[in-house]
Order: C-alpha cells, then structure tokens, then sequence
C-alpha cells in the first residue's frame, strides 16, 4: 500500500485524539475494502484497527444494525471488540487481531496421482455397467481389484511433502454455480465408484463412515473445517430486530437502480444496467427456489469473504458487518462456496455438513445452492453497479471493472 499523504495523516490523528489516543507510533494503511478504508494504528502499548466509512456504502446499510450485530459478535468472542465510534459513524475503532497463517499441503502436484486414480476408476465403473448390461458383446477385459482408500493415502506419501503457510486473505477464489456443480459431479461419480459406501438411513451416519474421514483427511488444509465451524456458532446467534428475504433484497437493490436509470448516468453504465434487465427472470427463478426451501431464517453475516476473515488459535474471527442481518441459512453457505478456494471434495463435506439436521432448511434445500450461489453474484453485480452510480472518474471505472468481473459469474450470459 502507499504511504497516507500528510493531510490524510492530520485527519487520522484528530479522529483518532477523539478517540482517546494521542501518542500515535505509527499508522499503517491496510488492504482497502472495495468499500471502505482501513488503517494499523500502533501505540507504544497496543494496536488498533482504524475503519474509514465511504459514504456511497451508505446506501447500502443501516449503521445502526451493523453496529448492533458487531457488538453482539464481539461478546460472542466471533469478532474483534469495537472500541468506539465517531459521532457520525464515520470512524470505527476496534482491537486489531493478529492474523496466523494456515498450514497448507500444495493442491495441485500432490494430490494429482489421486485424481488420476480416481478418473480411472470411473472408467472401470463404466466398463463394469456396460459388461453387465450385455450391450457390448466384445469381451471385456477383467477388472484389477480396486485399492483401498488407506493404501492410496499411503501412496501419496504425504510425509515427504513440506508444509505450505497460506494468508487467509489469500484463499481468495471465484467459484460461479457452474463450477460447483461441475465439482459436485466429479465426487458423486467418485463416491459411486466405492461398492463398499452406502448411503445410511440417517445421513450424519454415512458422513461420518470411514471412506469419507479418509476423503476428509485428503484435503490439503482444514479451511472446510474452520469455515464449518465459524458458521455453525454464527447460526445459533440471536437474530435481533432486523430481517431481509433474498427476494426482498434483490427488489431493493433493484429500485435503487431504476431510481438511478432515471437520471443520466452515462452510456457506461446504462449498458450494464441492460445487461442486468435481460436476466430478471432467471434471478426471479432463483429467488423462488431460495424460498422454496426455508423453513426459517437465521442470523447471516453475509459477507464471509476471505477478506473479512482472520485466523487466530485455530479459529476465526468475523469483520465488516454491513451486510449483516437476519435472513436465508444459504446466504452465509453459498459466500464461502463462492468465495474461498476449496477442492470439490472440500465444497461437498462443508455442504452436507452445513445442511445436516440443519433447522432453518428443508430436506432438500441441498437442490438449492446452485441458485444460492447465482444470487450472490447476482448481488455483486447490484453492488458494482450501484456503487459506481454513486461516484465518478476513476473510481467509479472501478466499480465498472468489478461489474465485468462478476458479470460472467452469472450463469446463462456471455
């Protein structure tokens, strides 16, 4: 990041006098948000975050509900406490966390002898069907005894590998509907490939079988796990006075923008204001199937990118609660789907995970996270759009960037 200029510098130290801290050491800007600005502000005997507000997110949010939900979590010790707020809730002090690195085994190199094997076996799969199927007539070659999965996580030698340190920040990833289907695919074929799994009367039987710990122990870190374990003490929290349905938000995010289309807000952006018109009925699809499937709605952060993330002890810690509120139990699934980098076998332990015995969703509310997921880049492009038809120049080209990479996140457009 830059260094603040001095003016910049001068206006932190007087917010931060009202604050209470006048002997400053440093201040450090941190990686911005794509809505706000903040800064490492380090005393001879502490360290602080300072958060700078923009106004154009003002639209966006209620400072009153984010700072009710950030107060609630921090008791919760499931984020950093708030120390003060400026009276026009411009500035936020909080406690600054010490973010740790996750140990991590490299994806791609190591573990491709195992995606090997198991490609091969969904082709002995097939050739098993076609032979018992009498179809074919040709004879069919006998087919080798299937290795166990011990004896293949044997083979990987996985005490030669050294350890990778991975900055939560950077498990950063786009992972559009399509792509988790595609995953989800790929380990139904693989699970199908294994005679000896079967599908239990209860479902937290099966997934706690032997074959899926091992599918489990697999993985190249515990991202599923810390992220299955943020969001299950997330959902237990109170849901406090403040409730949004997906349908409701889209139909606000859509109002807002119509306001807007009825001022001239330049060729630029009315161009993507009609691509967003042309899928208005796949997202009202979308938004159906989402309610469809909810019996309840529960506390939702809404925003659990990595960026909003911190590891500290084997756990994390939730920041930035603009979005927060109580609403579908899918919002807070299908933003880590989206948004981290997990392998399919990852996505598909975190899902029935979340899903098992959960009280808010239907018994079949899994048929639902593809649009799940739709919605949330859906959301993203509202954000980038109504973002950008509140500034101009150069950030608001930005936020015009940020719309073109969303954009073909959505399915069905080019």
């Amino acid at each position: 990041m830059p260094p603040i200029v001095d003016q910049d510098k001068d206006t932190l130290l007087a917010v931060l006098a009202q604050a209470g801290l006048t002997d400053i050491s440093q201040i450090q800007p941190l990686a911005n948000g794509l809505s706000n600005h903040n800064y490492h502000i380090e005393t001879p005997t502490a360290h602080y975050v300072l958060r700078e507000n923009a106004n154009a997110a003002d639209s966006f949010c209620s400072r009153e509900q984010e700072l009710f939900y950030w107060r609630h979590l921090a008791k919760a010790k499931l984020a950093p406490e708030l120390l003060w707020v400026s009276g026009d809730q411009r500035y936020y002090l909080s406690q600054f966390i010490f973010a740790q690195s996750l140990p991590s085994l490299p994806i791609a190199s190591q573990f491709a002898p195992l995606m090997e094997d198991i490609e091969g076996r969904e082709e002995l799969v097939i050739e098993k069907r076609i032979a018992a199927s009498g179809i074919d007539t040709l004879e069919q070659p006998e087919v080798p005894r299937k290795p166990s999965m011990a004896s293949l996580y044997q083979d990987l030698s996985l005490q030669d590998l050294s350890l990778q340190y991975v900055a939560w920040k950077d498990l950063e990833y786009q992972c559009s509907a399509a792509t988790f289907c595609q995953g989800e695919t790929h380990i139904e074929a693989w699970l199908q490939s294994h005679a000896d799994i079967k599908l239990a009367a209860d479902p937290l039987a099966w997934y706690q079988s032997e074959q899926l710990v091992l599918l489990d122990s697999l993985t190249p870190n515990r991202v599923h796990s810390l992220l299955l374990q943020l969001l299950q003490q997330l959902r237990v929290q109170a849901t406090g006075p403040y409730h949004i349905s997906i349908t409701e938000q889209w139909q606000e995010y859509h109002g807002q923008l119509l306001a807007f289309a009825a001022a001239d807000k330049g060729e630029a952006w009315q161009n993507r204001l009609t691509q967003l018109l042309c899928i208005q009925t796949q997202i009202q699809g979308w938004a159906a199937i989402l309610a469809d499937c909810l019996v309840e709605p529960q506390f939702c952060h809404r925003d659990l990118n990595p960026h909003n993330l911190l590891l500290k002890d084997n756990r994390l810690y939730c920041i930035d609660f603009e979005y927060a509120t109580t609403s579908h139990p899918l919002c807070e699934l299908a933003v880590v789907l989206a948004t981290h980098q997990l392998t399919p076998a990852q996505r598909h332990l975190l899902v029935r995970q979340y899903l098992a015995g959960h009280p808010g969703l239907t018994s079949g509310a899994i048929k639902a996270i593809p649009a799940a997921i739709e919605m949330y880049w859906v959301f993203a492009v509202y954000w980038a759009l109504l973002m950008a038809a509140h500034t101009q120049g150069e950030r608001q080209q930005e936020y015009f960037e940020w719309f073109d990479h969303f954009w073909p996140l959505i399915s069905h457009t080019s």
